[in-house]
């Protein structure tokens, strides 16, 4: 249900997102959305009850909602439309990004050790909300205008992305919070522990989106990767095996997303691109959060996410977007 809240946020601010990243520019979109990350971790360093951590969820949600259109409208303004690998490179350095986030998990293990969890929580929040605030003197010069040079949309086109994009979401949602659950309960791997799996799978984030292209067949690839690894996972009768098939899964997700996200441009207008991510990525957290609120009431979330994995496969068939 966390996941789900922090999704909720997502859906219901990423349209209004995309229209202010069109509307106001690239640069305050950006310059917001900052803001708001680090009034989020500020809040959770000095929460004192579950609410103000939903709270802050729903702000950071409003922050990843504002970051994320306007990057995906920046890239698309310098040159995403004509060099496809540019969403790659975008999508390499958000993963670089959750490496160096990633080393704050051990960080607090350890410090959590001398000074209690608490104390270390509190401290990990603000060095978030710090580090939002440093980004803000990093941002780039708007670019807006760049998008005038593609005038043309195929709504249909773009319909059958967003499509793809919701069933690709709710997969997601399904099992990924479930994995560290199933790590636990399968394995008896403490959090920490189970951190330590997924490491490989980090792996994939840094290569997965270079092997992209705006192309059914890449997605097609993705997809089946996907199926095969969610049934390796489900399957593994250990915790090695289990990280070797989250790797493969990681390098399905990493290939199809960012093949949706390079199509996607090409189907609409301009002048129209942060309003388009906004409701591109809408839906898909849509798909995310129904699966995610879902995922803790059924048996085998791995196996039940093939589904909607088989019905993207389908769609493919009927899609004009390649």
């Amino acid at each position: 249900m966390t996941y789900a809240f922090y999704a909720l946020a997502i859906v219901l601010t990423r349209p209004v997102s995309g229209g202010f990243a069109d509307l106001a520019g690239r640069r305050r979109a950006l310059a917001l959305g900052g803001v708001a990350l680090a009034a989020a971790m500020t809040l959770l360093c000095l929460s004192t009850s579950v609410l103000h951590i939903y709270v802050a969820l729903f702000l950071a949600g409003v922050a990843s909602s504002l970051v994320n259109v306007a990057v995906m409208a920046y890239v698309s303004d310098v040159g995403g439309l004509e060099e496809p690998a540019l969403y790659s490179k975008m999508r390499v350095a958000a993963a670089l990004g959750a490496m160096a986030g990633g080393v704050s998990i051990p960080a607090v293990y350890l410090l959590s050790q001398t000074v209690g969890y608490a104390v270390a929580f509190r401290i990990l929040a603000l060095a978030f909300a710090t580090a939002s605030l440093i980004a803000l003197a990093f941002l780039p010069c708007e670019t807006r205008h760049l998008s005038s040079r593609h005038r043309r949309t195929d709504a249909a086109a773009a319909a059958c992305v967003m499509w793809l994009a919701f069933l690709l979401g709710l997969a997601l949602g399904l099992y990924g919070p479930q994995i560290l659950p199933h790590l636990h309960l399968r394995f008896s791997l403490s959090p920490f522990s189970a951190i330590l799996v997924y490491l490989p799978a980090v792996v994939a984030w840094l290569y997965g989106p270079r092997l992209a292209r705006p192309s059914r067949r890449v997605v097609a690839a993705g997809a089946t990767v996907m199926c095969l690894a969610l049934l390796g996972m489900d399957l593994s009768p250990s915790p090695v095996l289990f990280s070797m098939f989250w790797l493969l899964e990681s390098f399905g997700v990493a290939a199809v997303s960012t093949a949706l996200d390079q199509s996607l441009s090409r189907r609409v207008a301009g002048a129209y691109w942060g309003r388009g991510y906004g409701v591109y990525q809408a839906v898909n957290n849509l798909g995310y959060s129904l699966g995610a609120a879902a995922s803790g009431y059924l048996p085998d979330p791995f196996i039940c996410a093939v589904v909607p994995l088989a019905a993207l496969l389908a769609s493919l068939s009927m899609c004009k977007a390649r």
